[in-house]
């Protein structure tokens, strides 16, 4: 069992961890952008980045669309929470989860419950498991997230370019709509 004391640990140890510089990824912040803009984000939604690391989603957002809205990071490392166990607190227009969802041992349970508290939608960016190793990527990489799962889900997907292969990363929309 994880204590909170070795949780702590290991988000000491990513926040400390060498890192690729922002325009390196900022493909999938562009390629999340365009989804939540293409699927009517406006400035009165607030936005929830699940797992959100250094909040870089939102100076994407703000810096590059314009985008005004409200935005709720959360983060092991920005507040402790376990993405294993939690949920969100109540309801919220969107959820953006971007390159969280293979860390995880049951990604689809995570996936239900932001699509449960969504009232606009859910956009999810991955690694391409048709073109990586997912799981030998990153030592923390747990799960492949494949565009059959996130369809099954009922995610419409679209590859693109994040890590310098062509379509070696997926990015996935939920708006509760067909």
């Amino acid at each position: 069992m994880t204590t909170a004391g070795d949780r702590i640990r290991q988000y000491e140890e990513y926040i400390h961890r060498p890192r690729t510089p922002y325009r390196a990824r900022k493909a999938r912040y562009d390629a999340a952008a365009d989804q939540l803009f293409s699927a009517g984000i406006s400035n009165r939604d607030i936005l929830v980045d699940v797992g959100a690391g250094g909040t870089e989603l939102d100076v994407c957002l703000r810096v590059d669309y314009g985008w005004r809205g409200r935005y709720v990071p959360v983060d092991g490392w920005l507040d402790g929470v376990d993405l294993e166990t939690w949920q969100p607190p109540r309801v919220f227009d969107w959820f953006a989860c971007l390159e969280v969802l293979e860390h995880l041992r049951d990604p689809g349970r995570l996936v239900k419950a932001l699509q449960g508290n969504a009232t606009r939608g859910v956009v999810i960016t991955t690694p391409n498991p048709e073109v990586w190793d997912v799981l030998s990527m990153d030592p923390t990489h747990l799960t492949s997230i494949s565009q059959d799962m996130l369809r099954e889900w009922g995610f419409r997907t679209t590859l693109h370019t994040f890590y310098g292969k062509y379509q070696d990363g997926i990015t996935g929309l939920w708006t509760g709509v067909g």
